[in-house]
This record gives C-alpha cells, sequence and structure tokens, in this order.
C-alpha cells in the first residue's frame, strides 16, 4: 500500500494527498511487485534496490545512485515470527523522501499520526526523525527484554525455572544477536551520514546525528551487556542441572548398595545348606539385626564421606 503525505512551514499539520508533490513523503508498506515497479517508474528510483528494501535479510547501508540516496536500516520488530528485526529503505531524492517497509508495521506512527513536530518538505530532518524512532523501537525492547531477565533470575535462584522458559531465555538470547548485527552496521551507516557525502546537512543536523550515533553505541552496549546475562544464566543453568544429575545417580547408586546388603545375607541364610542360627527360634531377629548394624555402619560411612 502507497500513501503520500505533506506538511510545509506555513501549514504544518500532516496532510495526507492523492498525488505526489514535491516535498511529499511517499509511504509503502507490504507493497506489491506492481507498486515497486510504479514507484521505480514514476520516480526514478532504482528497480533492484528496492527489491533489495523487502529482502527479510537486507543489512544497514548507504548507498547512492542517479542522485538518489537509499539508506538502509532495521527497526526493532518482536513481533515477527521469523525474525526480531525488519528491513526499511529510506530513499531521499532531491524532490520527495520515501520510506518502504516490508511489512506494515508502528514505527512509522508517529510521524504519520502527527504526534512528532515535522515538515515533510524537510527532508533531511524527517530522515532523522525517522532514525530516532528506529532507535526508540530498541530501546522499548531492550527495556522489555531486562524485565523478562530479572523474571528468569527471581525464578532460577528459587529452582523454579521450567523447561519452556529455559527455552525462552535461548529464544532471548537470538534476538539480542540480531540486535546487535542490526546496531552495529547501523552505528558505521551514522559515520557515514556525518560525512556530509550523501545528505546535505546543517550544523543542527549534524548534531542530531551525532546523538543518534551516541544513542545507538549505548544500544549496543545496553544489548551486549544483556547478551552476557543471559549467557551466564544458561551457562548456570547447564551447571545446576549437570549437578543436579550428578546427585540424582549418586542417591541412586547408595541406594542400590544399601540394598545389596540384605540381598547377600538374605541369600546367604536362604541357602539349602547348614548355615549358622539355623535351628535358632531367633533366627530371623539375628539376620534382621545384622542387617541393619551393617546398612547403619555403610549410611554412616557414606555420610562421613558426603557420598549421599
Amino acid at each position: 500500500m502507497i500513501t503520500m503525505y505533506y506538511s510545509r512551514a506555513r501549514e504544518r499539520a500532516l496532510q495526507q494527498i492523492d498525488s505526489a508533490r514535491p516535498g511529499a513523503w511517499i509511504v509503502a508498506s507490504e507493497p506489491t511487485t506492481e507498486e515497486l515497479t510504479t514507484l521505480a517508474q514514476n520516480f526514478g528510483l532504482d528497480r533492484d534496490i528496492l527489491d533489495d528494501a523487502i529482502d527479510i535479510y537486507e543489512a544497514p547501508r548507504v548507498d547512492s545512485d542517479n542522485g538518489v540516496v537509499y539508506i538502509f536500516t532495521r527497526y526493532c520488530f518482536p513481533e515477527g515470527k521469523e525474525i526480531a528485526t525488519e528491513p526499511l529503505l529510506l530513499a531521499y531524492t532531491p524532490d520527495y523522501l520515501f520510506t518502504i517497509a516490508r511489512k506494515d508495521t508502528k514505527i512509522l506512527d508517529n510521524l504519520t499520526h502527527d504526534r512528532v513536530d515535522f515538515i515533510t518538505t524537510q527532508k533531511t530532518k524527517t530522515v532523522l526523525q525517522i532514525l530516532v524512532g528506529i532507535n526508540s523501537s530498541y530501546e522499548h525492547e531492550l527495556t522489555r527484554v531486562s524485565r523478562r531477565i530479572l523474571q528468569l533470575r527471581a525464578k532460577m535462584r528459587q529452582g523454579q525455572l521450567t523447561t519452556r522458559e529455559f527455552l525462552g531465555i535461548i529464544e532471548l538470547e537470538e534476538d539480542l544477536n540480531e540486535f546487535l548485527s542490526a546496531l552495529q552496521p547501523q552505528a558505521l551507516l551514522f559515520n557515514s551520514l556525518l560525512s556530509g557525502k550523501y545528505l546535505r546537512l546543517y550544523e543542527e543536523d549534524r548534531d542530531m546525528i551525532e546523538d543518534i550515533e551516541r544513542s545507538t553505541d549505548e544500544l549496543i552496549t545496553q544489548t551486549q551487556g544483556r547478551l552476557r546475562t543471559l549467557v551466564n544464566m544458561r551457562q548456570a543453568y547447564d551447571a545446576i542441572a549437570t549437578t543436579n544429575l550428578n546427585n540424582t545417580f549418586k542417591r541412586l547408586t547408595s541406594i542400590a548398595i544399601f540394598l545389596t546388603i540384605p540381598t547377600i545375607l538374605g541369600g546367604l541364610w536362604g541357602m539349602n545348606v547348614a548355615v549358622p542360627f539355623a535351628h535358632n527360634t531367633h533366627a530371623f531377629l539375628i539376620v534382621l539385626a545384622i542387617i541393619i548394624v551393617l546398612m547403619s555402619v555403610v549410611i554412616a560411612f557414606f555420610h562421613k564421606k558426603k557420598w549421599l
């Protein structure tokens, strides 16, 4: 679906328009092949690059072709069943700004619902506002991940962590690794933008890009910290599970040894040969007492060696 928006300094309220005009912001969400072809033909965009915009694994980068600047970025999209981030293309031309999203997403809602003060004719500032929104998507998700980690750690301390929740740790770890694979090249993208090679920047724009770059570096640091925590939790869970399994085997082995004593003595006194106490009326009690004494000695020995 293609939607066009327009606002200017004199009329700051965002308007949805039916036909393109210079300074318009054109948004393509879940575009069809026909819609991408239309954009390429009507606005001089590279058709192959537009195909890259809907490639689920496209990495952040910046490129230019025939006077058009293409900024590939990735935003946080935890609702996705396949991956936790989604690609987003910003195409910057002398007259228009395009955003092409593979999925119909809420990442642009603050702008499309006019919650942010911006003007579509100021295309560079609009691009920066979109990049700020992308960083915010990671910040919100990292906050949610942090709360989830605290919950899992509390359950682990109490020994109440289930197998399903352990699998949740692995899934969180995979998501954070994906965040890193998106944020690290994205940080390099801002260095390219600061060079002034792709966009005409004023001092205010440079300051804003530097703020976004610092925010991205902080996100990378936070993500790495959360990853280390999850890895430590997973390793601790493995160690605890291994220890518990070893203790279980030790107990089972000890029980088997304890049960061997009455088995052996019962077998000896059950033979069809002459044995001590064979004619004693209290033979059963005597044998039982011997079994109890021997088992008590063995249990005390195991307890002293801490084998139980």
